[in-house]
């Protein structure tokens, strides 16, 4: 192995690192076969050595070599880079072991790693808060300003230690591409009490921004440039602009030069790190976070917040429809994402094939619902869902629970926080139908995690990143978690941070210590039954619900669920919903009168 220095400075691998570091680490793992993977994998010190066995999708289920259900719990940590920085008082290889240390009560069996371009392409191991990329100061950095070389670096500075700290220490690792829209650079989030100088606007107004009046963006689209004509379309067919009260000129698509960049940004990242990565099997590849718009609703633009994201009847339009994003129409948006991102995907199984992939979904990975309808192609594919406390993604088993009984889901960002914040945040303080009582939600919470076999990882393992598990404090003041030696003395209890302690506790030794093994199981990785590719589900003019659909022939959605059969559950959910989604006598007429009644309820039990 061997290395050079570039124009910025920092040390720059050369084109053979990853075969060097492979060939070097595989001969490295290979006297830890032997240790096993028993009650005792993580000790008072880790566990050292120890043999992560490689997983694998079977059905909904990931399965351990002998085919075992594993079920992966754990928390996210901050960005490696950004945990650089001095005043924050822990690096990421120190909160990583902190993360999974079980004489601490920690259990978390899958760390996750958003890896985010501003931090990747920063240049300094160490950047100042005023000091980020590209003479950027702490803003995004849009697709086309990171570099390969600023990603080797990155990979070299602060990923490849906790790659080997997860083998270490038992834990598995999701290596996240974490791009989404800036935080401190908007009009709206001015007044969290941190000096303007530093965090808005702090320089002399030379950046390159797109809109430089609101000091930024709101992050990059994730459509492509042959997209844009079927944007419109289904804006026209689904009534956006009248449901949202929006002209023509509200709605922002990227330009060419922009979406181009982020697939260009996107296949470099992915060849570059599943290369890196490949012989690690205990790494699950994470493609994208949170695709943000475009969806079904009103997504904003750079130069203004997201309006009304689901309900009409909340938006200031007139126009009838439906933008829950479990509405038939909605899978539209799902099928565009879909086609747009699985290069991406070919691009991690073409460079690290066998390895768990997960991706998101639009609306800050909200569309989950739609995930077994339109599967992406991969060996080992998986999905993931993020919600906070947003009350129009309640119950959680309908938009989480239902497609994770068909494919693995990895339930990779959740959480509360009842105190106030460093910024507003009305999507994750509990504000809601509740005024702000935060016990419904964790209700909910356990309630989801206990009836369905998701994969949870909790947000976030920090101080800063909201909702903080750690009290952040004053900044050097040694009331709270930063700068403090004792970051347990600062977990919080206004956040996820105590509940998901005693949590992770109670569910260890469930499902979560595969077995030993060097080969991954050979289970059924292909589409579930539920998979239509690109064909509608039901038909939305008819009054379906978006999952019912005929299974018979007839022309009567006999599978009310949209599972592929009919059984008592259908029943009860037709029953349940007779008066409503499910009124339309051209599909739900069973007893042939000519209406919808519990008679037809009866008559759809009957033929069970």
């Amino acid at each position: 192995m061997s290395e050079n220095t570039n124009q910025n400075g920092r040390k720059q691998l050369n084109s053979d690192t990853g075969t060097t570091r492979r060939s070097f680490m595989k001969a490295a793992s290979a006297g830890a076969v032997t240790v096993g993977f028993g009650a005792s994998m993580m000790g008072s010190a880790g566990a050292a050595g120890i043999n992560l066995p490689p997983l694998a999708r079977d059905g909904n289920k990931i399965v351990d070599p002998s085919g075992n259900e594993v079920i992966l719990r754990g928390v996210n940590i901050a960005d490696p880079g950004e945990q650089s920085r001095e005043w924050r008082g822990q690096t990421a290889p120190e909160t990583f072991e902190l993360a999974t240390d079980p004489n601490e009560g920690w259990f978390n069996r899958i760390i996750r790693i958003p890896m985010q371009p501003q931090f990747i392409s920063s240049g300094t191991v160490a950047p100042s808060e005023n000091d980020m990329a590209h003479g950027d100061d702490w803003g995004p950095v849009l697709p086309g300003a990171l570099e390969q070389s600023d990603l080797e670096w990155y990979l070299e500075t602060y990923i490849d230690e906790l790659v080997e700290m997860g083998r270490e220490r038992g834990a598995y690792v999701m290596l996240d591409y974490h791009r989404h829209y800036p935080i401190f650079h908007q009009e709206d989030h001015q007044n969290h009490g941190v000096p303007n100088d530093i965090w808005v606007c702090s320089s002399d107004g030379g950046e390159d921004w797109r809109y430089p009046e609101v000091c930024g963006e709101r992050g990059v689209l994730w459509h492509g440039e042959d997209q844009v004509d079927e944007i419109w379309n289904l804006i026209d067919e689904q009534n956006i602009l009248e449901a949202f009260d929006l002209s023509e000129d509200d709605i922002y698509l990227e330009p060419a030069e922009i979406t181009n960049a982020l697939d260009d940004e996107l296949q470099m990242f992915w060849s570059t790190v599943a290369d890196r990565y490949a012989e690690d099997m205990h790494v699950v590849f994470d493609v994208y976070n949170e695709p943000t718009g475009p969806y079904g609703g009103d997504w904003g633009g750079p130069q203004r917040q997201a309006g009304e994201l689901s309900e009409p009847a909340v938006a200031p339009g007139d126009a009838e429809g439906n933008y829950d994003v479990a509405h038939c129409e909605m899978k539209a948006w799902y099928d565009l994402w879909r086609d747009r991102a699985q290069p991406w995907v070919d691009t991690v199984e073409e460079n690290a094939p066998g390895h768990l992939v997960t991706i998101g979904n639009p609306r800050w990975s909200q569309y989950t619902h739609w995930a077994p309808y339109n599967e992406f192609e991969a060996e080992n594919m998986c999905y993931t869902g993020h919600v906070y406390t947003q009350d129009d993604l309640r119950p959680l088993g309908d938009y989480f629970g239902d497609p994770a009984e068909q494919v693995p889901i990895f339930f990779s960002e959740f959480g509360w926080m009842s105190h106030e914040g460093l910024v507003e945040t009305p999507w994750m303080d509990c504000s809601g139908e509740h005024d702000g009582d935060c016990g419904p939600y964790i209700e909910g919470f356990e309630q989801f995690l206990n009836e369905y076999d998701v994969h949870p990882i909790c947000w976030n393992f920090d101080h800063t990143y909201e909702p903080n598990f750690f009290d952040h404090g004053e900044p050097g003041q040694g009331n709270g978690a930063v700068g403090a030696d004792d970051w347990m003395g600062h977990l919080l209890d206004t956040t996820p941070g105590q509940w998901w302690h005693e949590w992770v506790q109670d569910k260890e030794g469930d499902r979560d210590q595969p077995t030993s093994g060097s080969t991954a199981y050979d289970g059924d990785g292909g589409p579930n039954s539920m998979h239509v590719g690109y064909e509608d589900v039901g038909d939305c003019d008819g009054g379906t619900s978006g999952t019912s659909q005929d299974t018979t022939g007839d022309g009567l959605h006999n599978d009310i669920n949209g599972d592929g059969e009919t059984t008592a559950t259908d029943v009860t959910e037709f029953f349940d919903g007779f008066n409503d989604e499910y009124s339309d006598a051209q599909y739900y007429d069973f007893s042939g009168d000519g209406q919808v009644t519990t008679t037809d309820v009866i008559e759809l039990f009957n033929s069970l």
